[in-house]
């Protein structure tokens, strides 16, 4: 039997030839769609304001990735070139039809220092920036530092420093030792002692004995240890440096 004496498979046949030129016209009207001068990008808009990303950086990004055609303009690559600025956090590229790019950035926050290059934000992630703020500076001997300690410190952090409210003292220093205990170093230059236990408890401990015991003799204090059951100690300037004196000649 012939093809085309076979109604069935002669329509099996048109349909599949008409469905070709489809696909053949809307390859072809994809195709000027993203080559035509009609369809222009006319502004790249943000999102939010910005605090931290200068508008020079953004357009420069613009200026790479996000010209000519609006269908043609590559947002993927712009969102992995504006999501790689160091006080990017998260970004996203969207196009808003019919002439216009919207950018959405998510700033980092910075929470403390980390080391002289180094900074941490607010989800506890390192990142490269320089920075005129005051913030604490975060000392780890802890090894594994770039997964489990700087969130654990941002956390720390915060939760230290809501404790130290009523004082109105703040964090200058916070050391997590290689054996897990904690110490602050406060903006007073007092030296606060938490250890590897109970450290919650032991700064409300502090909170209640700076304004009834310490605060009046805050400027001859170096340090407060408060790893003691029953209460604290603490150590006068003047006694560490009487105490340095005396290593000092012993090594010589």
């Amino acid at each position: 039997m012939r093809l085309w004496d076979n109604a069935a498979a002669l329509k099996r046949l048109y349909r599949w030839l008409y469905a070709c030129v489809i696909l053949c016209l809307l390859a072809a009207g994809g195709v000027w769609l993203v080559n035509s001068p009609y369809f222009p990008i006319k502004q790249v808009q943000l999102a939010q304001p910005l605090v931290r990303v200068s508008a020079q950086q953004v357009q420069a990004v613009a200026q790479q990735h996000l010209h000519g055609n609006i269908f043609k303009a590559d947002v993927n690559a712009a969102q992995t070139a504006l999501a790689a600025l160091p006080w990017v956090g998260k970004a996203q590229v969207k196009r808003i039809w019919p002439d216009t790019v919207e950018v959405s950035l998510t700033e980092r926050v910075p929470v403390a220092h980390w080391d002289d290059q180094q900074l941490v934000d607010s989800n506890g992630e390192l990142f490269t920036a320089q920075t005129s703020e005051t913030l604490p500076q975060f000392v780890a001997e802890i090894t594994d530092v770039h997964a489990r300690v700087p969130p654990l410190m941002v956390a720390k952090l915060a939760s230290f420093q809501a404790a130290l409210r009523p004082t109105g003292l703040h964090i200058a220093k916070l050391h997590y030792s290689a054996r897990s205990a904690w110490t602050l170093e406060l903006d007073n230059g007092i030296t606060v002692r938490l250890g590897r236990e109970n450290e919650a408890e032991r700064l409300k401990h502090f909170v209640w004995a700076w304004p009834r015991v310490l605060q009046a003799q805050a400027a001859d204090i170096n340090y407060v240890d408060m790893r003691y059951k029953d209460g604290f100690a603490l150590r006068r300037r003047g006694e560490a440096a009487a105490a340095e004196a005396s290593n000092a000649a012993t090594t010589e």
